[in-house]
């Protein structure tokens, strides 16, 4: 893991966290234009959620529209978490559209060319799937490559998910028991996905997604909050993203955002631990 996140030093220097468009229109107009892009590049929208709406029901007003296209899993997601669970903090693809920037709708999901890279997962069929992205983004305007304004120290330790193993246990009852703590601390819930064998787990605090997207909309490719179950020999493997990647992004660092990142953290580590696993790190 220490090798991966020097070659995403490396690769960030060059790649971006997030690649988006911005585009002349309403955002249901847009939205339109961007599901047929998808389509035409081979790729299918399995939900579409409000998250703007969902942020001011709680929060009140001030938060822009802000909608959230999370993919159908396809060949690379199913490659990708097949070679290492963690891909699933950011599979199947979100493609996040938002109002934010007064006079147009910024369109984006994550670069896979430093994502998957970053991961331990490129690979051919990641490969198309970065490139299927991009060329939807591009049939709807000139590509824009938000960087991150610094990379993760490899000597400090951080991996891109928080990962807890619980023997002799499976992943289907995993599943129902973080669905269960999440929604007991208020984390708004939609279906879980299949990806291959690993089960997706979809929350969203509203609270966290204004103060983060107010610091910089881009994150949307992470969103919503990703947590996953997969069936390891002698038990289970459960994680769920580590919320600290987030505070590589530019404006994010020494905005709001970083102590509710932290808050998210530590909200996160005590979900996982509910399960009854230990912390797990990879051997690799």
């Amino acid at each position: 893991m220490k090798k991966l996140w020097m070659l995403g030093v490396m690769l960030g220097l060059a790649y971006a966290q997030s690649i988006q468009v911005e585009v002349q229109g309403t955002l249901p107009q847009v939205e339109t234009q961007t599901v047929a892009a998808l389509k035409a590049n081979g790729l299918e929208v399995d939900r579409v959620l409000n998250l703007g709406e969902q942020v001011r029901q709680i929060t009140g007003a001030g938060f822009p529209d802000y909608h959230l296209v999370v993919l159908k899993p396809e060949a690379g997601s199913l490659a990708a978490v097949a070679k290492n669970p963690m891909a699933a903090i950011i599979l199947p693809p979100t493609v996040y559209l938002h109002a934010a920037k007064a006079g147009v709708i910024t369109v984006g999901t994550f670069d896979g060319r430093l994502m998957f890279n970053m991961l331990g997962v490129a690979g051919p069929q990641t490969d198309r799937l970065a490139a299927q992205l991009e060329d939807s983004l591009k049939q709807l305007g000139s590509l824009q490559r938000v960087a991150p304004a610094m990379m993760p120290d490899p000597s400090s330790g951080m991996m891109p998910a928080i990962l807890y193993f619980v023997p002799g246990a499976k992943a289907e009852d995993m599943v129902l028991l973080l669905e269960g703590e999440l929604s007991s601390r208020g984390l708004n819930l939609t279906p879980n996905l299949k990806v291959g064998p690993v089960t997706v787990i979809m929350p969203c605090k509203s609270e966290w997604a204004r103060v983060m997207f107010s610091a910089q909309p881009a994150g949307g490719f992470a969103a919503p909050c990703r947590f996953f179950a997969v069936d390891m020999p002698n038990g289970a493997l459960v994680g769920a993203i580590e919320p600290m990647v987030m505070s590589i992004m530019p404006g994010v660092m020494g905005s709001p955002a970083m102590p509710m990142l932290q808050e998210a953290k530590k909200t996160i580590t005590e979900i996982l631990e509910s399960t009854g696993g230990t912390p797990y790190r990879p051997t690799q």
